[in-house]
């Protein structure tokens, strides 16, 4: 895993955000330019550095006679797909499309996935922290998944 833990920010009113310097060392660490892919995906924006965004492009254009949903789906996720460099503060600017497809004002939250990090909209961050997931535990198992907790 790369991306971990989750941070509070403020994004200015050109859209810049100053990513967290964990992230920002792990950016740079897969790309020596600084650059990231950014797309919307479940109402939040995702970002992938170079190498993770080109297996699932991959992977995504790849799959063999996807059915109509699944083909809007890919069309949303590639089409809507921008990749952006750090600038010398550490900070992305999030084109104007994608903080309104992720209806994103001044504070948000990076929240670190693994192989992505996604921006949230503080509400709707705070609003995931809130759900009850008691009902995910026969997946988690049915996944081989059993949490020691």
């Amino acid at each position: 895993m790369k991306f971990r833990g989750h941070a509070h920010r403020s994004m200015d009113a050109k859209g810049r955000l100053m990513l967290t310097p964990e992230y920002r060392d792990q950016v740079y660490s897969d790309s020596p330019d600084g650059s990231v892919t950014l797309t919307i995906f479940e109402g939040n924006i995702v970002g992938f550095t170079p190498p993770d965004w080109a297996i699932l492009e991959e992977k995504l254009t790849s799959i063999k006679s996807p059915s109509r949903k699944l083909r809007n789906f890919i069309r949303i996720i590639i089409s809507g797909s921008e990749e952006v460099s750090l600038d010398k503060q550490g900070r992305i600017t999030i084109p104007s499309y994608l903080r309104k497809s992720g209806k994103l004002d001044k504070d948000v939250v990076l929240a670190g996935v693994g192989d992505r990090f996604e921006i949230w909209d503080k509400r709707e961050y705070e609003a995931l922290l809130e759900q009850d997931f008691d009902d995910v535990s026969d997946e988690l198992a049915e996944c081989g998944v059993e949490l020691p907790f």
